[in-house]
């Protein structure tokens, strides 16, 4: 979404496999799995004799992966690849007996970039991914058919140490693979599993997750990164609460990724379960573009370089100010226990940043007897674990400001443009959310004039329009999205995505054309190097094959 300050690429030995190569492989796996949809039936002699060979060499995977794990280094420094700063959008505050102050700030968590073989085991972590697969009626025809190809492209992004657990769902939730590692002769087992996947019924999806958080917690191997991906197009009214608790069991360190189909699909519903563990919405009104909304969480999950992540925000200032407060915060990441303010997310991924933003309430007060003091204000600290060595890491920071009487003359008090920009991001999604409850009321006139109200903020500073051009963009489309047919049929969970992905810097926002088309993306919202360059490769590949049917 927004154009985040250039974050610095370091390096690595090697990039990503060559393109032409990946798409050999997946041309061969798409027509592998084209054939077995045709010809399942004649398949059981040999999907006898995986079976019989994945059970044989299963504990051998096992005592491999074990003994790679011990030589496994995470080619990423935590002390001086990972900073953590807390600064105010002005450094100075005037004080002011009449009335109250408020100052916006922000807690900045910057990762740097890597760049890396996607296929070299050694230098990234490994995944445990588990796919619940909506087989209900509603799926039938091109959903199902699209998710069988794409879980086939995912099986070329896996490697020797990821494992894939297969879980299908309508009314009942069944387990059609065990957790099982992704190595050569097991994606011919997957590729089978996968081609025998049919429609029919009614959707429970609560039965689905009940199944993986089982495997999450009886798992005696854990690999070093852990997710969720959920597939559906359905409704299920009770499927949140029932996943909120059976999540709330789980102590196991894993994210949830959310893929809703059509216009149909609970998005509210979704959103909330994906934020239940941070993950991200993927809205799919185009099927086609399903492989490349995979490629960009699946990049997301090699990527991650820290897990654990929890943040502390706590008041500090003294008399006469010890009356400052955090007046507002903006997003659900934030919890306020006791006096201090507690972020908790499961992963950190390289190449991404996180601004938690915040505005500090400054009371009425009287003049100081110095000319000038510095005051802290806030302290923060931050623990996360490194995904492989579990190895706990800390960082701490201060928020400090100068304090100064209203009769002094302030020679200078310049805006902090990276506080600005991650300021606009979240008051222009608070708005986006503002204007969709409004669309909810059939208030669209009253939601357009919202929008076009910030956007009229941004748009006349060309240098603060350059640097918000990503929640421009999300304000531009969200106006779209405000006519009334335009909302009925996608503009609803366009919008709710907005407002989920874009509080907490993850995913892929969608992008409409005039006629209602949803786009391919040229540049996600919030991918890293890595989640870039598999979506392209999809992309090319996908157009590859559409050159290859002209």
């Amino acid at each position: 979404m927004i154009p985040e300050e250039k974050i610095e690429t370091i390096q690595m030995p090697s990039l990503i496999t060559s393109f032409s190569k990946r798409k050999q492989n997946m041309s061969q796996s798409i027509s592998q799995s084209n054939i077995l949809l045709q010809s399942s039936s004649q398949c059981c002699e040999k999907q006898e004799q995986i079976i019989e060979n994945i059970q044989l060499n299963e504990k051998k995977n096992v005592k491999k992966v074990e003994e790679d794990k011990k030589q496994q280094i995470l080619d990423y420094n935590l002390n001086t690849q990972l900073s953590l700063e807390i600064k105010s959008i002005v450094n100075t505050v005037v004080i002011s007996n009449t009335q109250q102050q408020y100052l916006q700030g922000m807690v900045s968590l910057k990762a740097l970039d890597i760049m890396q073989n996607i296929n070299e085991q050694s230098s990234r972590v490994g995944v445990d991914l588990f796919c619940l697969i909506d087989r209900s009626g509603s799926m039938h025809g091109d959903k199902l058919t699209m998710v069988k190809k794409t879980l086939v492209q995912l099986l070329e992004f896996l490697g020797d140490k990821d494992r894939l657990q297969l879980i299908v769902f309508n009314g009942q939730a069944q387990r059609i693979t065990p957790l099982n590692y992704a190595t050569t002769e097991n994606k011919l087992y997957f590729k089978e599993k996968i081609a025998s996947i049919k429609s029919g019924g009614d959707t429970k999806i609560a039965n689905a997750f009940q199944l993986a958080l089982d495997e999450l917690k009886q798992r005696q191997v854990i690999n070093d990164v852990s997710s969720i991906f959920l597939l559906s197009d359905g409704q299920d009214s009770t499927a949140f609460v029932e996943i909120q608790n059976s999540v709330s069991e789980v102590k196991d360190v894993f994210s949830i990724h959310c893929f809703g189909f059509g216009r149909d699909n609970d998005t509210n519903m979704m959103t909330s379960i994906c934020n239940l563990k941070n993950g991200s919405f993927y809205f799919v009104q185009e099927i086609d573009l399903l492989d490349e909304f995979f490629a960009d969480a699946f990049g997301g999950l090699i990527t991650v370089i820290g897990e654990q992540l929890e943040i502390k925000v706590s008041i500090q200032s003294t008399s006469p100010f010890e009356n400052v407060s955090i007046s507002k915060t903006y997003g659900k990441m934030w919890q306020k226990i006791d006096k201090d303010y507690i972020i908790k997310l499961p992963h950190i991924v390289s190449g991404t940043r996180k601004d938690f933003v915040f505005e500090l309430c400054w009371p009425t007060c009287q003049n100081i007897d110095e000319k000038e003091i510095e005051l802290k204000v806030l302290d923060v600290s931050m623990t996360l674990k490194n995904p492989i060595t579990k190895q706990v890491i800390q960082k701490d920071a201060s928020l400090i400001v100068k304090i100064v009487n209203s009769d002094n003359s302030i020679i200078q008090n310049e805006q902090d443009l990276d506080v600005l920009t991650q300021y606009y991001r979240v008051k222009g999604t608070e708005t986006i959310l503002n204007a969709k409850q409004l669309c909810d009321q059939d208030d669209f006139d009253q939601a357009k004039l919202l929008i076009q109200s910030m956007l009229i903020k941004i748009k006349p500073n060309e240098f603060i329009l350059a640097l918000c051009q990503g929640i421009v963009q999300d304000l531009e489309q969200a106006l779209q999205a405000c006519e009334r047919n335009r909302f009925q049929n996608y503009g609803n969970s366009q919008m709710i995505q907005f407002v989920s992905n874009n509080f907490q810097q993850i995913g892929s926002n969608s992008i409409f054309n005039s006629r209602g088309q949803q786009l391919s993306s040229t540049q996600a919202s919030y991918s890293n190097t890595m989640q870039s360059l598999l979506r392209s490769q999809v992309q090319d590949f996908r157009i590859s094959q559409q050159s290859d049917i002209l």
